[in-house]
């Protein structure tokens, strides 16, 4: 078997969490004896490439590529250069042979490469990393006035954006359905993110829940971990022995990850709460510092320097101790998000999460472990961060360490049933591997 994994990143140049999943998924399969190949490929600009040509490797590395396909609509995903991207995903196909192509997103590809792969006899799997199918506001099911859209239609998706007919989105739907009817099979890291597009207009049988893998080292980590002896600290009833409780954000600062809410809710506490707390913004974003949420956040920040650190950015092999050196992981987006990989990381470090009681985010915590507080809620949130300080709040580490061990046990689940997907998709006989059809 012979294995594409097409990316919109490479997570040493993009560090999404769907670069990230994509490229954890290439890792196992490269360890998997039954894969005859795998290489993953993943969209980059020409200059990252380092010179005109459409591909060219990642650090000399042959089963990585990086490819440059011409721009897309940004309302449809269309591609604006169709002749070039068809030759692209041609010669992709001519160098690798993939009997399978594992497509973990199309924005920055064009929508056409479905077809493509599929006209060229490559079985094709897509994983869904958000809504941008079926929400025109970057893919977050918010309303362009900051709602959370519950559903979407034509005609409200009309009433967000005027300056577009509710036609057109009938049009812009109809596009992106036909083109993946080319798919084979869609995979959705949560039940909620599933029942989203399967209310939208994807086939129900064809779409399976399969949670992202995590990255070795992430694995690795968690593991050595859960193996030492778990030593659980004496709560301290003396308010002022007490230590700063460390809550920790991590992930990319932008309107849709939470940290103005997470900035809020450290500003409304009392100062004598404030002195027994310590908050660490783990991320960074330059494109939104121009902003009027970029302004926003600054703002913020100089309201609570008492308490707040910015530690940088982060590498992905780094993770695993930044969140263990936290007591509390938060985790406030205000989008429904999907399987938000910092959750899953969390776990793998041991540590509980507080996180807003919605989409993916609510569906993947642990209830006897975790907080939950009603999303886009400051006030809310610095009740339950309140709580937590007053009342000295400490999951059994114990069972920390017995989630994480389940965690890690389950990413061997979630590859197998990668596999077993992929073996599924070639067993009719009248399927004939890529390589066989080269040879003919």
């Amino acid at each position: 078997m012979r294995i594409m994994i097409l990316s919109h990143g490479h997570p040493e140049l993009s560090t999404g969490g769907a670069e990230r999943a994509a490229y954890s998924l290439f890792q196992r399969l490269k360890q998997d004896p039954a894969v005859d190949d795998v290489v993953f490929v993943a969209r980059a600009e020409h200059q990252a490439i380092g010179h005109s040509a459409l591909f060219g490797s990642f650090r000399g590395r042959q089963d990585e590529i990086l490819a440059a396909p011409p721009p897309v609509d940004g309302f449809t995903f269309q591609s604006l250069g169709f002749d070039v991207l068809k030759q692209l995903v041609n010669e992709l196909i001519s160098a690798i042979k993939p009997d399978v192509v594992h497509v973990h997103h199309f924005i920055f590809w064009g929508v056409e490469i479905f077809e493509l792969f599929k006209q060229a006899g490559v079985r094709v799997v897509f994983t869904i990393h958000e809504f941008a199918a079926v929400c025109a506001n970057y893919g977050q099911m918010i309303k362009v006035d900051g709602r959370l859209c519950h559903a979407a239609s034509p005609a409200e998706c009309g009433l967000c954006f005027p300056a577009r007919s509710a036609g057109k989105f009938f049009v812009r739907n109809t596009i992106l359905q036909s083109m993946f009817d080319h798919v084979d099979a869609f995979i959705a890291p949560s039940a909620f993110l599933k029942e989203r597009y399967v209310a939208w207009g994807l086939p129900d049988a064809k779409t399976h829940v399969i949670e992202n893998l995590l990255d070795a080292e992430v694995i690795a980590r968690g593991r050595a971990r859960a193996a030492l002896p778990v030593q659980e600290e004496p709560i301290v009833s003396n308010d002022e022995e007490a230590r700063a409780i460390v809550f920790g954000f991590f992930g990319q600062i932008n309107p849709f990850k939470g940290v103005d809410i997470l900035l809020q809710a450290a500003s409304a506490l009392p100062d004598t709460l404030r002195k027994r707390i310590e908050i660490r913004i783990h991320g960074e974003n330059r494109h939104y510092r121009e902003t009027e949420f970029g302004k926003r956040v600054e703002e913020l920040l100089a309201d609570t320097k008492d308490v707040v650190r910015l530690m940088g950015s982060y590498r992905n092999e780094e993770v695993s101790d930044l969140m263990a050196a936290c007591d509390w992981i938060v985790v406030p987006s205000i989008w429904w998000e999907n399987s938000p990989v910092v959750i899953q990381e969390a776990r793998m470090a041991g540590r509980p999460m507080i996180c807003a009681n919605i989409g993916g985010m609510a569906e993947k915590i642990d209830r006897s472990t975790d907080l939950l507080f009603p999303a886009r809620s400051p006030g809310a949130l610095a009740e339950v961060m309140r709580t937590v300080v007053r009342q000295q709040t400490r999951p059994n580490a114990q069972h920390l360490n017995d989630l994480a061990t389940a965690r890690s046990n389950a990413d061997d689940i979630h590859f197998a049933r990668h596999r077993t997907l992929y073996d599924t998709l070639l067993l009719p006989a009248r399927w004939q591997p890529a390589a066989v059809r080269a040879e003919a």
